[in-house]
């Protein structure tokens, strides 16, 4: 079992000359997850090598480096950005009848999206959720046929090829990519405001009708009005307004029937209504359109090839933090599923995922992956080591489920909040000096939990 020395106990130093080591053993501690807490300086980067190197060479390491600082003997370096185009196309799909399919991955879209700090509306998330099956199906993939999520994944580049050389059966052998959304989006769109698309009469014949509909409430208002004051020289408008009610009335009757007889599915109208808002439409497309100029979800896998260590280099996504969110938490959501569908590894360690920054990906939100990892994925084998800034920006869940927790020099303006989250005295945190001392929770087998403070020299 890895060992990994994280010090010597300080009090049985100072008062007893002696060194005590403190390690971090694989197999005592009761889950793997870690979380490093200290400021600038403090040691955390050396920290987070120490626990990576010190893994077993079995285990799958996956490193977010949010500063592109954590470098690894060994690892595979990637780094993302709008100019490299290297990314993870969403809409890849996970063909396990369980753990995969459609609806996880509109849903992991959607999630995505809805992690950053401007949330989908209630009609966004329903057009998008409709677009994104709809493209699906256009490829001849279907929520209720497993069978049909198998398809080939391919690069912008053999995309680009595939629709210069007009090759459509190839194209429906690949998974789409959000480009294929934005521009079936757009066609939806055009026949919304010029009615192109000649299937698509059930538009006109919903446009009509609600014509008709607005036409006669207007009457009706009309003639309230009339009947309360008299007529007053209205009788003008009230003739003129029966006449545009007979008028859109014929239209209406026309469009249905002209629906009714083009109606080849038995869909129509439902199609019709799921995309009656041209402004609603025209929002998502815009979001669509954003989300794939970052790059992080275009069709170009990054080539980490069979490395174990797969380190990511985020920095140029820090200047968006929604685009770093949803990156980060759109890979650890997929991670988890790959996981969960492995099975279950009998208490063994698998993979870890290492994380800088907490502070950027933390919420008390259940849902958030780190909450899940945390709380449900020790029995799949998933680990994941957690740094930042202080324990204040770690999750209750996390604070309470994570394995080992090694505190080092905090900033004095986080002491007060750090201590009520770790339920410890003030003073505790006062005492620590960067890259000397730190105090450290393991949650060992058997053994009672609490902090111990530990020299590093």
């Amino acid at each position: 079992m890895t060992k990994i020395l994280i010090g010597n106990d300080f009090w049985k130093q100072k008062n007893d000359g002696k060194d005590i080591p403190v390690f971090w053993n694989e197999g005592e501690v009761s889950n793997h997850h870690v979380g490093v807490a200290g400021t600038s300086g403090s040691g955390k980067t050396h920290w987070i090598r120490e626990f990576v190197t010190g893994m077993p060479n079995d285990v799958e390491i996956d490193i977010f480096d949010y500063h592109g600082d954590i470098e690894i003997p060994g690892a595979e370096t990637v780094l993302f950005s709008e100019s490299t185009r290297y990314g993870y196309n969403p809409l890849v799909l996970n063909t396990d009848p369980h753990y995969g399919g459609v609806r996880r991955a509109v849903n992991d879209v959607i999630e995505a999206m809805n992690s950053t700090s401007r949330q989908l509306g209630g009609n966004q998330e329903g057009v998008l959720r409709h677009l994104l099956t709809d493209t699906y199906m256009l490829k001849g993939i279907f929520a209720d046929n497993p069978r049909s999520w198998v398809k080939r994944e391919a690069s912008e580049a053999e995309m680009r090829e595939m629709v210069d050389k007009k090759n459509w059966s190839a194209m429906r052998d690949v998974y789409p990519s959000l480009n294929d959304v934005v521009t079936f989006a757009r066609r939806k769109l055009k026949a919304l405001w010029m009615g192109i698309e000649d299937k698509e009469t059930g538009r006109n014949a919903l446009g009509a009708f609600d014509d008709y509909c607005k036409t006669m409430a207007s009457l009706n208002q009309l003639r309230a009005k009339m009947n309360r004051s008299g007529a007053n020289g209205q009788e003008d408008e009230f003739e003129k307004l029966e006449k545009k009610l007979e008028a859109s009335k014929a239209k209406s009757t026309e469009s249905f029937a002209t629906f009714v007889n083009s109606m080849d599915t038995g869909r129509e109208f439902d199609e019709a209504i799921k995309y009656n808002s041209k402004d609603v439409l025209l929002s998502v497309i815009t979001r669509l359109e954003n989300l794939s100029a970052t790059g992080i979800f275009n069709p170009n896998p990054p080539p980490f090839g069979g490395a174990r260590i797969r380190r990511y280099i985020l920095k140029p996504l820090a200047q968006s933090e929604d685009e770093l969110k949803m990156f980060v938490r759109f890979r650890m959501r997929a991670i988890i599923r790959e996981m969960m569908q492995r099975g279950e590894s009998g208490g063994r360690l698998r993979r870890l995922i290492v994380l800088d920054e907490s502070k950027k990906f933390n919420s008390e939100d259940g849902s958030n992956p780190i909450n899940v990892v945390v709380t449900e994925m020790r029995k799949f084998g998933l680990a994941i080591l957690l740094a930042g800034q202080s324990p204040a920006h770690f999750s209750q869940d996390f604070i309470k489920n994570a394995g080992t927790l090694l505190i080092l020099n905090l900033s004095t303006s986080d002491w007060r909040e750090a201590a009520a989250k770790l339920r410890i005295e003030e003073r505790d945190l006062k005492y620590l000096k960067p890259q000397q001392t730190g105090a450290v929770r393991m949650l060992e087998k058997g053994q009672a939990a609490s902090f111990r403070q530990v020299s590093f020299k």
